[in-house]
């Protein structure tokens, strides 16, 4: 099977995107020709944010892998070696000549020996493991790193605990698994909270008429200001800001309001403060990236519109962890249709399989995800043309 391109965000500690790692399955860091075929896809994300990848250290003197660079962009490329990297002399010796220019550099780190005896002349960003570097790695030595200079960038964050440990440790980036969980250290929102967004769905989901929806804005001032932010926030084509609800639909028409209207659910529109929101970049990119690989599918006549209704999966498929309420709930007072259920709640039909595709590789698992696109006729290059898309989309929606 031909490898699969995976695209992760990377988030600071304030959890804004600003990196994306870019992996393959089956692993392939020898494969500079799988990356190669994708570099020019991967730029557009590269003009926004830095990319790291894997990288042999046999390709460091290829001019194959110098025209892969510039491809991406000389300065937005992280090429990350293997561990074994560090016991290579000629690898360090062509990790020095390569960093002579400023060039950004990573290597994985999997012990504390290796870790103490690397040198910011070769190498600028360390990649960990979060929970061995947690439990093997001294504390000394973890603060020796970043006060020498480097990078620390955590990959396998998945507990918003661990998250906080690495911040906490002066990593710089840190993967996002945790995102999609819901932190079981926060208080959950209020009924009334929950009762008021699950109202606004209810109508939305049912393309209820503009006075309706006007109503609920009417009635949460905070709610109709986070929208026009939310509208203003991407380049949706008007000369002048959308500075009110009438205007918003009249620019965007119905069928783009209701996107936006199921983006705005993410939009913390009901607490205090700008906190960075992750979760609506990711459900907004796994909307765009269910929309864009459903288009080429077979569908039944029970999806009529299968875009819109990808769509809508995938940007419904963190309900229950922004509401703390399982999914079947969730649905119990949502009048979607049937495949959406199905879909949402019981990975069932083809939205079912695109949705846990997305979610494993979202999770890290990239067996089962790579298995799910092939066994859907979905192929490699296609898979990564939309996630490159759907990133680039999301990542243009900004309330901060």
């Amino acid at each position: 099977m031909q490898a699969y391109h995976f695209f992760r965000p990377l988030l600071s500690p304030a959890k804004a995107w600003t990196a994306f790692r870019w992996q393959l399955f089956p692993a392939a860091d020898g494969d500079l020709a799988a990356l190669t075929g994708t570099a020019s896809a991967c730029a557009q994300l590269a003009k926004s944010f830095p990319i790291l990848f894997p990288c042999s250290p046999d390709w460091l003197g290829d001019g194959a892998f110098r025209h892969l660079l510039g491809v991406i962009g000389n300065d937005r490329a992280i090429p990350c070696l293997p561990a074994a990297a560090a016991q290579n002399p000629a690898a360090e010796t062509a990790c020095r000549q390569l960093r002579t220019g400023d060039a950004p550099l990573a290597i994985e780190v999997s012990d504390s020996g290796t870790l103490q005896k690397l040198q910011l002349a070769s190498y600028d960003h360390l990649l960990l493991d979060a929970g061995s570097a947690r439990n093997g790695i001294p504390l000394i030595d973890l603060i020796n790193a970043h006060q020498n200079g480097f990078q620390l960038v955590a990959s396998g964050v998945v507990t918003h605990e661990l998250f906080d440990w690495a911040c906490a440790k002066r990593f710089a980036l840190t993967s996002a698994e945790f995102i999609a969980q819901a932190d079981p250290r926060q208080p959950t929102d209020a009924d009334t909270t929950r009762l008021k967004l699950l109202r606004l769905l209810s109508l939305v989901v049912q393309d209820a008429d503009t006075r309706a929806i006007e109503e609920i804005f009417r009635q949460e001032p905070k709610l109709s200001y986070n929208l026009l932010r939310l509208v203003n926030s991407v380049a949706v084509g008007p000369r002048t800001p959308i500075t009110g609800f009438n205007q918003a639909i009249t620019v965007l028409g119905r069928r783009q309001l209701q996107r936006w209207l199921q983006l705005l659910i993410y939009a913390n529109q009901f607490t205090q403060g700008n906190q960075p929101n992750p979760l609506l970049q990711l459900a907004a990119a796994r909307g765009r990236q269910m929309e864009l690989l459903v288009a080429g599918q077979p569908t039944g006549a029970e999806l009529a519109d299968a875009g819109e209704a990808a769509f809508m999966v995938g940007i419904f498929s963190l309900l229950d962890t922004l509401l703390h309420m399982p999914m079947r709930e969730v649905l119990a007072s949502l009048p979607v249709a049937p495949p959406i259920a199905d879909a949402l709640g019981e990975r069932g039909g083809l939205l079912g399989k695109l949705l846990t595709a997305i979610t494993a590789a979202d999770a890290g698992d990239f067996e089962l995800a790579s298995t799910l696109l092939n066994g859907l006729g979905i192929a490699p290059p296609a898979h990564a043309t939309a996630q490159i898309a759907a990133y680039s989309w999301a990542s243009r929606i900004n309330l901060e």
